[in-house]
């Protein structure tokens, strides 16, 4: 764990990971980007919109029997509605992320290294919804894509854009950043999300989790619960 002064308001930013690189400072909302020795504003993030979900930064739980803590949220919004993307930290020290839709939940890691041919072609295929060039009316969900040896089927394409984020991760996410979003899904009850920002391609993999099977502590006081 690092402490750094925020540029803009002087409190503490912690990040938690090494391997984070983004975060937003609580008090003054500033988005600040680590470098080796320092850390540099490059603006400021809009609050976060509102909604029920029970998690926050610093919420904690299990998955797979290993402790994690929960250090950053995007929230997520495309046509048809919203989602947050939790960044977690496990104990060991990996990273990943839980998608919280509509009561549903998901836990995946990051696929480290070259991505396979498999996912590479469905950029190609799916990339115009992000440019709107030619091709754009043509990129539909069905296809198979091949994943560590386990075949999925796309299920959903969507356009993302980052609504906000907060607390700590490993790539910037300003207010407007913008995504394709592929999700699959295979037979065993396996998740994977591809992702794409224009920029860089990543894709993560992990599976489907119910919420008691999370054990999730320090909770947000809400309502009801």
């Amino acid at each position: 764990m690092r402490k750094f002064a925020c540029p803009s308001c002087g409190a503490d930013v912690t990040f938690r990971s090494a391997q984070s690189v983004y975060a937003v400072c609580p008090y003054c909302q500033s988005m600040v980007v680590r470098g080796d020795v320092d850390v540099t504003s490059i603006g400021v993030m809009a609050a976060l919109p509102e909604d029920m979900s029970p998690l926050q930064l610093g919420s904690g739980g299990y998955f797979e029997d290993q402790p994690f803590t929960l250090i950053g949220r995007l929230k997520i919004g495309w046509r048809d509605g919203l989602w947050n993307e939790w960044h977690l930290l496990m104990a060991d020290g990996r990273r990943g992320w839980i998608g919280e839709a509509q009561g549903s939940f998901s836990v995946s890691f990051e696929l480290e290294g070259v991505l396979p041919r498999d996912v590479a072609q469905t950029f190609e295929y799916c990339l115009p919804l992000l440019t709107g060039g030619e091709g754009a009316d043509e990129a539909k969900p069905g296809f198979l894509v091949e994943l560590g040896g386990t075949t999925l089927r796309a299920v959903d394409i969507k356009l993302a854009t980052c609504l906000g984020s907060e607390g700590e991760l490993p790539f910037a996410a300003p207010k407007g950043r913008r995504t394709v979003a592929v999700d699959c899904i295979g037979v065993g009850g396996e998740f994977a999300t591809l992702d794409h920002d224009g920029h860089r391609a990543r894709a993560y993999v992990g599976r489907y989790v119910e919420w008691d099977a999370l054990r999730f502590t320090n909770l947000r006081p809400l309502e009801g619960w």
